[in-house]
Order: structure tokens, then sequence, then C-alpha cells
């Protein structure tokens, strides 16, 4: 069974905050989209995924962020961005090959983030 952690945390402003660490896996990927779904129905269109601390993300995983960030940016419910650093080059590599950073903004630091989410709210 592959290492996955994930936690929840939503600011005063209503930003949910998930920071996940470990492999994002095809058997931990349902888990993945299970935590964003319930942030977006409790109202939290604006959802910052940190993956610093993340070790693998197969193409499953790839599909749920994508496909999540998609569905709220079509729909105008919200916004999600990617917090993950350069020095994860593992990640950021298989990022480039997916093409994600099409259609979620990659960002190296949850600073850079919250200035992004900023701008666009």
């Amino acid at each position: 069974m592959s290492s996955f952690y994930i936690t929840e945390d939503v600011q005063a402003d209503g930003l949910a905050v998930l920071a996940v660490s470990g492999e994002i896996d095809f058997e931990v990927s349902p888990r993945l989209r299970a935590s964003i779904d319930r942030h977006v129905k409790a109202g939290h269109g604006r959802l910052m995924l940190d993956l610093s601390e993340a070790s693998f993300i197969d193409s499953t995983a790839i599909g749920v962020i994508a496909g999540c960030a998609t569905s709220l940016r079509r729909s105008g419910e919200g916004l999600m961005v990617i917090v993950c650093p350069v020095e994860n080059r593992k990640i950021m590599r298989i990022f480039e090959i997916a093409g994600l950073e099409r259609a979620v903004d990659v960002h190296p630091s949850r600073e850079d983030a919250l200035a992004d989410l900023a701008a666009a709210a």
C-alpha cells in the first residue's frame, strides 16, 4: 500500500487548502476527488492543492486534478491552483509531460498561489 496523506484546512476567507503528501496514484485518487468534491459542495470554490510533499503522481491523479479544475472554471463556481516547488522535480516533470499547466495554474509557493487567487477574485 502506498503512503498518502491529505490534510484539509479552510481559511477564514473560505479558501480550502488541501495539502497532499506521499504517492498520489490510482488507489488513492478517489480519496483526492472526494476531498475536492466535498469542499466544492460546501461552497469553498477557491481551492489550493499543495503538492509540496508529494513524492509521486500518476495519470489517474492528473486526470482527477485536471477534471476538477476544469469543471470549477467552466461552471464559474471557483478556481483551483496547485502549489509545487520547482525543487520537486519529479512531480514537475510529470506535470510537463501531461500538460497539466494548461488546465491548472501551478505555483512554486503558497504565497504565489495566494496572490493568483487574490487577483482572480
